[in-house]
Order: structure tokens, then C-alpha cells, then sequence
């Protein structure tokens, strides 16, 4: 009895100590073996289980999902639907609240053209300055278009929410409240739970985009208490480029006319009249990335695997480590306040001789480092914080103490040089 016990415990630790030996899983490092890889927060690596996925699809299937009788058809449809339950199982949710998205900016587009502003009696929409531009831009396009008015809600200097300005700012008025969970550049990370009661106090909704916390978190994201939330599947998840999703509170969802339609989100169409489908479908105008959404099921077992053996422990050691290393480098300035719940670290060297983000971004490329730098997609927040765009470095589960310290110590090669 003892020894089945030592043995099971032995297991464990041998797993504990191995999980993260993951690199093999990702067909990108077979072309570059030394890669260091630091942008999950914009494309994250798509592991090799789901990249088969894809190429399954696209061999044997390659049929839309949508209510052909035919038995392609019918496979491709049961890829759509067992992805979404997977995601329903994720996020801890009824699966019919989730719907697969052509992008970001078409998901929000469509949920303001199809918001009924005059019954609701509201005419602004306010954004917060954290906001990336796919969010952002989008809502000050289909603001324009409708007439609405529009309030920016400021951060301060480290990227942190002006909570009393969302407070001020949100009124009667107010319809429709956009506040990111975590954002670019600094990667502070917003309290949604406080700006959701302040903006339900107006009866106005909220909608959050957590791309850059979903399948890193350990929150439950459904019960932030937003009303709508919306990400990319190939950040987080893990998932193959070029799809996003859509999490809408039921209520909100079953009486909600999305303002884009089409193909399958309708029925009954007649000469000048149509009735729209039942959600989720009525929210999925268009054909489906069905490619991405069969590599996506593949990468939530995947992802699912890591957590179950300590991804979110394996995060938090890297996270400490790399604030840890990047104090070390002198004539670097890190922004905002990150701590080892970071995944999104913001940081520039300060030079007379002018260097500016870029130019450590392609000195680290040399060495097969790969950071982002610049605006980050975020102009608005990144701006307010340097004028001339930041270093992005961002973490996920196939990063390793080995790549920190690699790019730490290129950094500060590149500092001696030029500082």
C-alpha cells in the first residue's frame, strides 16, 4: 500500500518537475532551435496537436458547418459544436453563450449597430484609454456613424484605470462601457468587478475584452460581472490566427438584434423580410473560420493539460524572475507596477544617443529574441505613457528561466554599448 503511495507521489514530482519541457510540442522551434519567443501577447505559438487539427480539416473535411445533410457537412458541423462545448467547459458557461467571430473589431461593430439606443433612451458610449485598437477604433467608428457621443475614461502614469473618472463619466446617457481586463504595454490589469457595478448602476452595459487574460487567469472570466466579453483565440488559448470569440450574458443575448447579419444567423427569408436565428447562431453572420476552430479544440485540451499540472505556478515562477532580472539592467525603465501575476512586462532603455524601441527590438532579433515594440495596437495608452512605444515582452507556458536570462542579458549587452 505504501510503495503504490511513494511511487504515485514520486510520479508527481517527476511530472512537476518536467512539465514545462514543452518546446518540442511547438513545430517553431525545429526551424529555430535557440528561439526565445516573447510575444504571446500578440500571436501566441499554436502547439502541434492543433496545427495537425487544422490540416485534418482542411484534408478530409473541408465542408461548412452550415446545415448541409450531406455527412462532410454534418462532420464539419459537429467540429463547430464540440468546440464550442469545449469552450463552454472552459470558461465555466452555458455553451450557447459563446459564438466564434470573424475578428474583434466586426464583434463589437455588431453588437453597437444592433443595440436599440433610442428605446434604450442612451446616446454615449465610454471607453477607457487602456483600450487596444481593435476595441478602441471600432467603437469610435460605429459612434460616428450613429451619432453617438463618446467619453474617454484616462489612466494614470503607470496605466491603471482612473476608477473615479469611469465613475464620473459613466451617466443615464450611457449605454455601452468598454474596459479591457489586462492591457498592452504595462499589462496592468483592470477591476472589472468595481467598474461593472458602477456602470450597471446606470443601466448600461459592459464589455470587456480579456485577450490577453483568457486561458492565463485564474479568475473565472464569465463572472467578472461584464456583459459581454470578447477575445482573440490566438493569444491565450493557444489557438490557430484569425478567429475570435464572443461571450454574451444570456439575457443580454437571447433579446439582443446583432446589428450584422446574414447566412446562417437568419432564417425564413422572404422577399423583403427575415427572422433571425436563436443564439448563438444569429450571432455568426458569414462563413465560419472552421479551419481555426478545429485547431482551437485541439489547443483547449492542450491548454488544459498545462493547468492541470501547474501552468498558472509555472507563470507566476517566470514572472517573478523576469521583474527580478529586468531590475537588474541599469538604464532600463519598466512601466506600470508588474508583479509576478504579470504575463505583459512594458519596459524601455533610456539613451541620450537615441536609441528607441525598435532598434532593441532588432538587436534582440539578431540573437533570436523576439519582443514587440512600438504602439503596441494601443496608441492611445501606450502614447500617454512614451511618446515613442515601449518594449513588449510577454510570457507564456513554453517560456523558460533559460530564455529570461538570455534576454536579460542581451539587453544589457545593448546597454552597455549604447548608454
Amino acid at each position: 500500500m505504501y510503495s503504490i503511495v511513494l511511487k504515485s507521489l514520486l510520479s508527481k514530482i517527476l511530472i512537476m518537475s518536467a512539465e514545462f519541457h514543452i518546446k518540442s510540442d511547438f513545430g517553431v522551434y525545429d526551424h529555430i532551435p535557440d528561439l526565445a519567443y516573447f510575444d504571446s501577447a500578440s500571436t501566441t505559438l499554436v502547439p502541434r496537436k492543433a496545427v495537425t487539427a487544422v490540416n485534418s480539416f482542411l484534408d478530409s473535411v473541408i465542408s461548412s458547418s452550415r446545415r448541409g445533410a450531406y455527412r462532410l457537412a454534418v462532420k464539419g458541423s459537429t467540429i463547430v459544436e464540440d468546440t464550442r462545448k469545449s469552450l463552454g467547459m472552459f470558461f465555466e458557461t452555458d455553451k450557447s453563450q459563446i459564438s466564434f467571430q470573424q475578428s474583434i473589431p466586426t464583434a463589437v461593430a455588431s453588437f453597437v449597430y444592433g443595440y436599440d439606443w433610442k428605446t434604450n433612451r442612451k446616446n454615449k458610449i465610454v471607453i477607457g484609454q487602456g483600450e487596444e485598437n481593435s476595441i478602441f477604433i471600432s467603437l469610435l467608428q460605429s459612434a460616428k456613424i450613429l451619432g453617438l457621443d463618446i467619453e474617454i475614461v484616462p489612466t494614470d502614469n503607470k496605466g491603471n484605470l482612473r476608477i473615479d473618472e469611469l465613475e464620473r463619466k459613466v451617466d443615464d446617457n450611457t449605454g455601452l462601457v468598454a474596459v479591457g481586463h489586462v492591457s498592452p504595454g504595462p499589462g496592468t490589469r483592470n477591476p472589472i468587478h468595481e467598474a461593472a457595478k458602477i456602470v450597471h448602476q446606470s443601466n448600461a452595459l459592459l464589455l470587456t475584452d480579456v485577450t490577453r487574460s483568457a486561458g492565463l487567469s485564474s479568475e473565472t472570466l464569465t463572472t467578472l460581472g461584464s456583459d459581454i466579453l470578447i477575445l482573440s483565440a490566438n493569444i491565450g488559448l493557444m489557438g490557430p490566427p484569425g478567429l475570435a470569440i464572443q461571450w454574451i450574458d444570456k439575457s443580454i443575448g437571447e433579446a439582443h438584434k446583432p446589428g450584422i447579419l446574414g447566412s446562417s444567423s437568419v432564417t425564413n427569408v422572404e422577399d423583403k423580410s427575415f427572422d433571425i436565428a436563436l443564439q448563438p447562431d444569429k450571432f455568426e453572420s458569414g462563413y465560419l473560420n472552421i479551419p481555426a476552430i478545429a485547431g482551437l479544440d485541439a489547443s483547449l485540451e492542450y491548454l488544459t493539460n498545462l493547468q492541470s499540472i501547474g501552468l498558472t505556478k509555472h507563470i507566476n515562477k517566470l514572472s517573478k524572475y523576469l521583474v527580478k532580472r529586468l531590475a537588474e539592467v541599469d538604464g532600463l525603465i519598466i512601466y506600470g507596477e508588474p508583479d509576478e501575476n504579470n504575463t505583459i512586462f512594458g519596459f524601455n532603455l533610456i539613451s541620450e544617443d537615441g536609441i528607441n524601441c525598435h532598434d532593441v527590438a532588432l538587436f534582440l532579433d539578431e540573437s533570436h529574441i523576439a519582443v514587440r515594440s512600438g504602439v503596441l495596437c494601443a496608441h492611445s495608452l501606450i502614447q500617454s505613457i512614451s511618446a515613442d512605444g515601449m518594449i513588449q515582452a510577454s510570457i507564456h507556458a513554453y517560456n523558460s528561466i533559460e530564455d529570461i536570462d538570455r534576454l536579460v542579458e542581451t539587453i544589457t549587452i545593448i546597454a552597455k554599448e549604447f548608454l
